[in-house]
């Protein structure tokens, strides 16, 4: 795996490539400095084909992004019947996609293993360290914009996600969880908010993270191929 910062690319060319990112984009548009905080603590990872990415137990505060390439996602599956354990493909994530998120917010080990698809010839992962934005009370180098624009984020990908999980399977006990946590209503642009926002984030991540062990196990769908060709359509 080949890692460089993304500083040592022209600026003009990471401009180009971040612009279909939406967090570094809204915070390009609002700060320009805040901006530059953040390429400061970015790398861009090239992956070969059949490489691996992440590792289930690490422990890390990164977030990434997948530029280029395919990456498929992998947890360890217990025996079930005639299924035998071992590793078991959860999801596939295609260009554009925020991943290594769950682990970040919930500051918990990562439960799944990441690898470049093998018939994927050019894999680019951005990965972002997000230690920027664990400490609310923090704004040394990222002010209360930014990190308000960064758990916003947070909270419309991860809601996003679950109503597709719901959608799939209303009846399951697990669909509504989401939408009994309640939409902050509260002062707007302040630490009241900021605060409110990261603890939806954390909500919301440990909803998600409860479905994916249920994918997991193999006890929602029994035909892989349905599994994911479900699971990609979520993520494209």
């Amino acid at each position: 795996m080949e890692i460089k910062p993304l500083i040592d690319y022209p600026r003009e060319a990471v401009d180009r490539l971040l612009n279909v990112i939406h967090l570094f984009r809204d915070i390009r548009a609002a700060s320009e400095w805040q901006y530059d905080v953040l390429l400061k603590r970015s790398r861009l990872l090239s992956l070969e084909p059949g490489e691996q990415l992440l590792r289930a137990g690490d422990v890390d505060q990164w977030v990434f992004f997948l530029l280029r390439g395919e990456l498929q996602v992998q947890v360890e599956a217990a025996s079930q019947g005639d299924r035998s354990s071992g590793e078991r493909t959860l999801a596939v994530i295609r260009p554009g996609e925020l991943f290594g998120d769950l682990s970040m917010l919930l500051a918990e080990p990562r439960s799944a293993n990441v690898f470049a698809a093998h018939n994927s010839r050019e894999t680019q992962v951005l990965g972002l360290d997000c230690t920027l934005f664990g400490d609310l009370e923090d704004f040394s180098l990222l002010q209360l914009p930014a990190k308000l624009t960064f758990y916003r984020n947070m909270v419309h990908s991860l809601r996003w996600k679950l109503e597709v999980y719901r959608s799939k399977y209303p009846a399951h006990q697990l669909a509504d969880s989401h939408r009994k946590l309640k939409l902050y209503t509260g002062p707007k642009n302040c630490r009241q908010e900021l605060t409110a926002l990261a603890a939806q984030a954390r909500a919301l991540a440990r909803i998600l993270l409860d479905w994916n062990a249920e994918f997991g196990s193999g006890e929602l769908i029994d035909d892989e191929s349905d599994m994911l060709g479900f699971l990609e359509s979520m993520l494209s």
